[in-house]
Formats: C-alpha cells, structure tokens, sequence
C-alpha cells in the first residue's frame, strides 16, 4: 500500500505498524511524489495526509481517481480532529474514509483491513461480471458511478447514449429508489432517451457500492438477440419474443398483423430450432436467454 504524509515521525510510525502488520509499504512525502510511484505500481490501497507541501492530498486523490486502473483503489484521508471541512473535501475527491491525527494505530489497522476487503470484493465482482459479458455497473447512494463493464459502455453506445447520460438519470431516477431499500433481484424502470431499459437491483458488494444491471427493453435489441442466438429470420423473432411476454397466438397475430394460422406455421418452425416440442417449453427456453442479457 502507499502511504503519503510529509511529517517523517508520523510517516516512520505507520510504515513500522503497517509492515509488521504484514503489509508491503510505499512511502511519500507528498503528492507529486505519491503519483510518481502510482505511475511505476499499482497499491492495494492509499493513504493521503490531507494538507501536505507541493500537492496536498485532496488534488493527488482527484488526479488518481482519473486514471482507470486507480479508479477502484480505496484511499483513507488523514486529517485533523476539527477538519470536518477536510472530512467532506476528501469524500467528495473520491476517499472512502478518514483517520484522524495523532493517528490510532489500532485504528488504522482496523480501518485499512475492511477497506481492502471490500476492494477485493468489488474487484471479484467486477471482474466476473465482465467476464461473463453483463452490462452491469456501480453506484453509490446518490448515483454517482463508481465503474461499469465493458458490457455496458457497449450497450451504452448501441444505444447512442453514454455513461454521463447514465449517471443523471441515476442520480434523479434511480438514487430515490435505492434509498428505499429494494429487495435484491428487483426491477425499476429507466428510460434512456428513446429506449426503455430495465435496472435490477444486484447487491451492495461494498457498504457504499450498489450492484445494478442494465436490461434493455427495446424490442428491436430483444428481437436481433434472439435472431442471432436460435438463428430465427426476423418475423420468427417476433413471434418468439410476443409467445415469451404471455401472449397467445390469437393476440400475436392482432399485434403482428398476421393470421392465427400463420403463427402456428412460424411457432412449427421455431420449436426444433430452439430444441422444443411445445410452447411451455419454447417460453421457458426464450425467457432464460433473455433474462440472462
């Protein structure tokens, strides 16, 4: 981990607590030189003394939640028992906590171990997320996003919107209900400019981090989902995507334009592509697979 504080008794005395504690430590005098030593390794996790000579630890922290591969590192502010303006600055430049001057060792240890625990399981969860191709992301209780995968900036510009886009909306739409304390797994509705798209609630990794995932609603985006992964044509798609919303072929052909007759003959031709026999099974079969982007 890093630790950067330009009092050499109060650095010496957490690079001794910290190292015995079994940690590996970097040491910085201030914040240029705390951002030197990003540039050559990336910590596990930082420690910023807030007032310090040549850059104080409120612009390194700015500077180094800029770049991508520090985004996730939690940093611990040092400050002053009065400081509470310190308090607020260094939350807001993207800190996780603060630890008060003279610094408790206990404290400190205490402090340094839960973060990094949730670090790594925020980094567990990211990783397998984006392993899996999810479009999913990160906010904390005002919808500030804290990271997204690869899936969802994907998804984002599929849709011709981007994740700044994103974030208002979930700070104006989404912040209210997770304030409310949704059961996992629920759903709520967000309408991305001309698309609607469904967030389901996921978990807290982290206690300041909420889990969510994108579905798109988007007919369209379902439908070609569907051509491509059962090699349907383009009005089979329609029809499996209307039999897994619960309708019946009477009201598929009303929405389709289309006889009762000639759904069935569309549904004989989707059975064996999808590996069914009947339409429980075909709705089963679709249901999953979209549930499942």
């Amino acid at each position: 981990m890093l630790v950067a504080d330009d009092a050499a008794e109060s650095l010496a005395m957490m690079n001794e607590a910290l190292t015995s504690a079994g940690y590996t430590v970097l040491l910085a005098m201030d914040g240029t030189q705390a951002l030197s030593i990003t540039e050559r390794m990336i910590p596990d996790l930082i420690l910023l003394d807030a007032i310090m000579p040549t850059m104080d630890g409120f612009t390194a922290c700015e500077t180094l939640k800029k770049r991508n591969e520090l985004h996730d590192i939690p940093v611990i502010f040092m400050t002053g028992l009065s400081d509470s303006e310190h308090v607020l600055r260094g939350l807001e430049v993207g800190g996780v906590d603060y630890i008060t001057k003279p610094v408790n060792i206990d404290e400190l240890l205490a402090r340094v171990h839960v973060h990094l625990s949730n670090a790594r399981k925020t980094r567990s969860a990211r990783s397998a997320l984006d392993e899996m191709g999810q479009p999913a992301f990160a906010c904390n209780i005002h919808g500030e996003m804290l990271w997204s995968t690869v899936k969802t900036r994907e998804l984002l510009q599929t849709l011709g919107s981007s994740e700044s886009e994103l974030e208002t909306l979930i700070r104006s739409d989404i912040a209210p209900w997770l304030a409310r304390a949704p059961e996992r797994n629920s759903h709520s509705k967000l309408e991305l400019g001309a698309h609607s798209l469904q967030v389901r609630y996921l978990g807290r990794p982290s206690p300041a981090e909420y889990l969510l995932r994108l579905i798109n609603d988007d007919d369209n985006v379902l439908q070609a989902e569907l051509r491509q992964k059962f090699l349907l044509t383009e009005r089979e798609a329609e029809v499996l995507m209307w039999l897994s919303r619960g309708k019946t072929n009477r009201d598929i052909a009303q929405i389709l334009a289309m006889s009762p007759r000639t759904v069935n003959k569309h549904l004989e031709q989707i059975f064996p592509k999808l590996g069914v026999e009947n339409r429980a099974s075909a709705t089963a079969v679709s249901l999953g697979f979209l549930n499942s982007l």
